[in-house]
Order: structure tokens, then sequence, then C-alpha cells
């Protein structure tokens, strides 16, 4: 997003975001998270590799083929 924010940076965004009715505790914030949950984290690409492809590539490159 840019540079890190400073605390007095973070606490004037929290004053204008409360001002513009952003804030997580108003009832649209609570609706949202109620109703429109995050969705789920992917998984990692290393948990649907196989071993056997792995030790398979390294042994070919081992082999010089």
């Amino acid at each position: 997003m840019g540079k890190d924010l400073s605390r007095q940076r973070a606490q004037k965004r929290q004053e204008r975001e409360r001002q513009a009715g952003l804030d997580p505790d108003d009832e649209a914030a609570r609706w949202l998270a109620s109703n429109d949950p995050p969705p789920p984290p992917q998984a990692p690409k290393a948990a649907t590799k196989s071993k056997t492809l792995h030790r398979w590539r390294q042994r070919r490159l081992r082999e010089g083929k």
C-alpha cells in the first residue's frame, strides 16, 4: 500500500474512518462480518505437490537425463 503508518498517522486515519462510518463496531460492519465471512485461506501449493514427483525429478537431474 505504501509506507508503513506511524502511530500518529494511524490515529488520524482511524478518526477519518470513524467520521466516514467505517468503524468496525458499527451495525453495518457487524452485519457484513456475520453474513459475508471472509473466504477461506488458499492451501499452499507445496501441500499439493507429490514427494514422489520431487524425488523422481531430482533423480533424473542427478543421472543427467
